[in-house]
């Protein structure tokens, strides 16, 4: 299963310092670094192996591999990981390919998350790369209809293992949601709001069938989709391939589970654009996690869909983070641009489910000291998931006690689990207000501008009145005669 109720995740990805240039010995090596530094006990459990872990090609049965050359320990790197102290992530795409062009899970996602369960994976983050052919310009047909769904003739039930078919059932015997409708022996509408058709069959035995869709071929440069439901329940993803439209008709097929007896299959298109689609990939994976973790080692799900569908609105139920905006830069002017990504999207954040800005770039780039500082405290205030990307190896002892500082890594991970408010109050100024446990609230003033600002005075009122959430009254007056440029302040009170 997936727990939704941890403070955000803290931990080291691969990606920043070493991208497609990882093996078993850098893991190892920075992970023991990172154990040196202090980094683990102050709680970076979490060693992130992104991109190019995996082998390009799957194993005989289907099933994800590290690549054997690189990681000589193969799977056995997550226990090397585990005697150490630390959590194993790993990463995977909701496209065919990954963005460096790796084996994706689309398609995989069960066995992916069984795979992964099984070697004791604990974090996966779930890009959005090579996700092609969406079926979201349609073509259509003299009737009017769109045909990112073909013409559907029949549906056949096989049981796997057994001989025969052992039911095919017409399209004039479907149960048809308007506005599709038959046409002649075969349904059309069915990439149409709310239209279905559910075809009843009976079959003896119950465990895992074989389903094939029979359909007329209509020429189609891209692919197209219907969504299978089983007795009320999403179980398969059927995708139509692109065609010249020749020697019609075809079929496609999936494996499904039926129960004895009667069960109603029911076919729909929910697809209505890259968020719908989204949405589909993701809840896909997060079931298949959901189902394949133990409840004594739950899989941390990071949505890294990069913002282009809002997953704000609808990743809570299924992730442990979302990705709200594309990758950071390890400059002022990336690190402020991920900030006001994320700033404004503290009503969608919950106890155990965050909005990500993305990684820490800390110790990185051409970041100042100051610039760093306020780089940190903001990535805490806003209960984004702390996943350094410095070379540990190599960090200065001022970066060090930065990212080990207790005071604000205790605002991260306060036991509220709750995203600060953020309040322009002026050109340049903004104020973040991050309610603690215990009737405490931290409160973060922020300089973006290139000059001084003078004279802030915040009363107990203004703190109230700015963010509901605060259950009590402040007692202190905050008063800063003059914040620096790119500088932040910040007060527990």
């Amino acid at each position: 299963m997936i727990n939704t109720k941890l403070p955000p995740l803290m931990g080291w990805s691969t990606w920043n310092q070493f991208k497609q240039h990882i093996s078993e010995g850098i893991v190892l090596e920075m992970a023991q670094a990172i154990k040196d530094a202090g980094l683990l006990s102050a709680g970076y459990k979490y060693i992130n192996l992104d991109d190019c872990w995996q082998s390009s090609i799957r194993d005989e049965n289907g099933r994800l591999m590290f690549d054997a050359g690189m990681f000589p320990s193969k799977d056995g790197i997550v226990g090397k990981l585990n005697s150490m102290g630390f959590k194993t992530g790993l990463y995977s795409s909701c496209g065919t390919l990954t963005c460096e062009d790796m084996p994706g899970s689309y398609g995989y996602e069960d066995i992916d998350a069984k795979t992964f369960a099984s070697w004791g994976v604990e974090y996966l983050k779930y890009d959005y790369c090579h996700v092609t052919d969406l079926p979201t310009d349609p073509h259509f047909d003299k009737s009017g209809f769109a045909n990112s769904t073909p013409p559907i003739l029949y549906i056949g039930v096989s049981g796997l293992g057994r001989d025969g078919c052992e039911a095919v059932i017409n399209a004039a015997d479907a149960e048809i949601k308007p506005p599709a409708y038959l046409n002649g022996n075969a349904i059309v509408g069915l990439d149409c709001p709310s239209a279905h058709a559910a075809f009843t069959v009976n079959v003896p035995t119950p465990g895992r069938h074989q389903i094939a869709l029979g359909y007329i071929k209509q020429y189609s440069p891209h692919k197209r989709f219907l969504l299978l439901s089983v007795n009320g329940d999403p179980c398969a993803q059927m995708w139509f391939p692109s065609t010249s439209g020749w020697n019609s008709p075809s079929r496609v097929m999936a494996e499904i589970e039926l129960e004895a007896g009667i069960n109603t299959i029911t076919l729909t298109n929910p697809i209505r654009g890259q968020r719908e689609d989204s949405i589909l990939r993701y809840t896909k994976m997060g079931e298949a996690l959901k189902k394949a973790a133990p409840t004594d080692r739950p899989i941390s799900y990071a949505v890294c869909e990069h913002g282009r569908a809002k997953p704000w609105e609808w990743a809570g139920e299924l992730a442990s983070s979302w990705r709200v905006t594309g990758d950071i830069r390890a400059d002022w002017a990336g690190v402020l641009r991920s900030y006001e990504a994320a700033a404004d999207l503290w009503p969608y954040q919950k106890p155990g489910a965050y909005n990500d800005p993305d990684m820490l770039e800390v110790g990185i780039g051409n970041l100042t000291d100051e610039e760093n500082h306020s780089h940190f405290t903001l990535w805490c205030m806003m209960s984004a998931p702390l996943v350094l990307g410095l070379d540990v190896r190599k960090a200065t002892q001022k970066t060090l006690d930065l990212i080990t500082d207790k005071r604000l890594i205790s605002i991260n991970q306060d036991k509220l689990m709750l995203q600060a408010s953020r309040t322009v109050l002026g050109a340049g100024l903004d104020l973040l207000i991050k309610p603690l446990a215990d009737d405490h609230c931290a409160v973060c003033l922020l300089n973006k501008s290139d000059n001084n600002i003078t004279g802030i005075t915040l009363s107990p009122n203004d703190i109230v009145k700015f963010d509901a959430r605060i259950g009590h009254k402040p007692n202190e007056k905050i008063n800063i005669q003059t914040l620096a440029p790119r500088s932040v302040e910040l007060f527990i009170i």
